[in-house]
């Protein structure tokens, strides 16, 4: 009986930490932005503990390696990042204000020691955990004639790599698993990628129900899995337009009780405000 616990134990540790990729490197911001940056996506169901894992470059050591920092797990479905720097307490709300709304909810971390820079003139990264087990590797071309652009992988069910440093531009990068909304940065210097929002589709809406809506309201509140494309608009039931906004992960909605139509992505949904 120990024996057969065993091994479940095994399996089901194997299936987490299989779970971690790396969908997302920023390896040349445009002059004077933001530090290098690596976002990692949980793409399975469950939350996974991150606890003592280190990121290296392109020599794929574990000995070259250095600790992941400020965030200890991955929550299932969704992505973190990952920034080069020793001042995280004001690089870190930089790097958010750089980028503006769309990260107001994403968690970033950070990383810093010498050896590990991720090259505009082509580059690598890999994960590992604490006991030196290799979770998640990518390498990257060029990005000299890119800048300002990060570079983006999606992933098959099984882990392997379907878009494979995939240069960010404006729009959608559908992958199996993990799918891209690129944005430009708030910044005037107008850097491009989808930092910390990798999935766009929640997992119990991938293959499982393809019509799940990537959003829920909470209150007056529209919260987004996945940053629209185009403007959220609301409409009365007599189809008069009563609010337009611009993407973001969450949205207050400032009307009265009643019920009205939401426009999402071309899609139309009835929804109350009580």
């Amino acid at each position: 009986m120990k024996q057969i616990l065993l091994t479940l134990v095994l399996v089901v540790s194997t299936t987490i930490f299989s779970q971690v990729r790396i969908t997302e490197v920023m390896s040349n911001s445009g002059t004077g932005g933001t530090a290098d940056w690596i976002e990692l996506t949980n793409l399975g169901s469950t939350a996974v503990d991150i606890t003592g894992w280190k990121v290296d470059d392109n020599s794929f050591l574990f000995t070259a390696a250095l600790d992941l920092t400020g965030i200890t797990t991955i929550p299932a479905g969704k992505s973190v990042i990952f920034m080069e720097t020793a001042a995280p307490l004001t690089d870190i709300p930089a790097f958010k204000a750089f980028w503006g709304s769309s990260v107001n909810n994403i968690t970033v971390g950070s990383y810093t020691g010498s050896g590990i820079g991720l090259s505009s003139t082509g580059d690598g990264a890999v994960i590992f955990k604490a006991d030196q087990t290799e979770v998640t590797r990518v390498s990257f071309p060029t990005a000299a004639n890119t800048s300002g652009k990060s570079f983006y992988f999606s992933y098959n069910a099984d882990g392997s790599i379907v878009d494979n440093a995939v240069v960010s531009v404006q729009g959608t990068i559908n992958g199996t698993l993990s799918n891209q909304v690129t944005l430009t940065s708030t910044n005037a210097l107008g850097n491009i990628g989808s930092p910390g929002t990798a999935i766009v589709l929640p997992l119990n809406a991938s293959t499982i129900n393809p019509s799940m809506k990537p959003w829920r309201l909470e209150g007056r509140t529209l919260k987004f899995d996945v940053l629209p494309t185009q403007k959220v608009e609301v409409y009365s039931l007599t189809g008069l337009k009563v609010s337009s906004h611009d993407s973001a992960r969450e949205i207050k909605l400032e009307m009265k009780q009643g019920i009205y139509i939401l426009k999402v992505d071309g899609k139309a949904t009835k929804i109350t405000i009580r």
